[in-house]
């Protein structure tokens, strides 16, 4: 060992200058982590056992609050709300992402950049300035959706579609899928040009058609990306806030027709002051999180073994 090494330097209290030169180098982000997000994670574990107003001592009520959140109508209908945007939303927003990757990767041979560029502008704008958007368009009084139809038609058209129960929840559902179709395009668009070019033309080879490769050949290859594709869809939609909140300007619509849970834990948190029962809300989302998660790798897995 050569003198006046890195390594060959005396030790002081066990440690030596290149240890604390690095342990001070990564301690900001352990302490950042612990806390903006551990100390957060458990303070509202613990709080889900409390009922707390914010000012007073937390009192321990046990499951209390999970209970009282299972006995509340709204909080049963949110659950239904949210369901019905993340299974409507998710599903149009992963095929239409898909048939667009597909439709790019076969028959756009220059510019594919510029689909990248295109379908990802909806990104940029926040989902507060498209929901105003979307409200604006879909305005009782003025909108330009009630103006073309009434052009049309030839005749003033009035229809509240924000006030309608039955069009606020398809309202919300084009929002996210104009909002991330672009996104998940992108992904599937370098999952399908990560699959190499021989494999498809060893299937043509054999006789194979467009449809046989494409099922069989393509797909297979892509249950990987459609995984993470829906996972990510799924972990959006069982917290989206933003889009209906701001549709709705935060009341949810006619009788909360859509008020997700992540819009009850906000009403519940920070406008009713009840932290306890808003952060046992926040332990069902996460608790259905976790399980979707887990049961989506287990089909990927089991669909992947029976395709190799």
């Amino acid at each position: 060992m050569r003198p006046g090494s890195a390594s060959a330097l005396p030790l002081s209290g066990g440690w030596s200058k290149r240890d604390r030169a690095f342990y001070a180098t990564v301690a900001p982000f352990f302490v950042i982590f612990a806390v903006f997000s551990l100390f957060p994670v458990l303070f509202s574990l613990y709080l889900g056992f409390n009922r707390w107003d914010g000012f007073g001592r937390p009192e321990f009520v046990g499951l209390d609050n999970y209970l009282r959140a299972l006995d509340d109508p709204v909080f049963r209908k949110a659950i239904w709300n949210t369901f019905v945007v993340w299974i409507a939303s998710a599903a149009a927003t992963v095929a239409l992402a898909f048939a667009l990757a597909v439709l790019v990767n076969e028959y756009v041979v220059v510019g594919r950049q510029y689909f990248r560029i295109v379908f990802l502008f909806p990104l940029l704008v926040a989902p507060a300035v498209s929901a105003v958007i979307l409200r604006v368009m879909f305005s009782s009084n003025g909108g330009i959706v009630n103006t073309v139809i009434g052009a049309i038609a030839g005749e003033p058209f009035y229809f509240d579609w924000l006030g309608s129960e039955a069009w606020i929840k398809p309202l919300v559902v084009l929002l996210v899928v104009w909002r991330w179709t672009g996104w998940h395009f992108i992904i599937f668009l370098s999952g399908l040009q990560s699959i190499s070019r021989d494999l498809h033309e060893a299937a043509r080879i054999d006789g194979a058609s467009r449809v046989q490769i494409f099922l069989h050949v393509t797909v297979p290859l892509m249950l990987p990306t459609l995984a993470f594709s829906i996972t990510n869809a799924t972990l959006g939609g069982l917290q989206i806030f933003d889009e209906p909140f701001v549709l709705t300007a935060g009341t949810g619509g006619t009788d909360n027709a859509t008020t997700t849970l992540g819009m009850y834990l906000y009403a519940t948190a920070f406008t009713n002051f009840d932290f306890g029962l808003g952060s046992a809300v926040s332990w069902y989302i996460f608790t259905a999180i976790t399980l979707l998660t887990i049961l989506y790798h287990r089909l990927l897995g089991r669909m992947s073994a029976g395709t190799a």
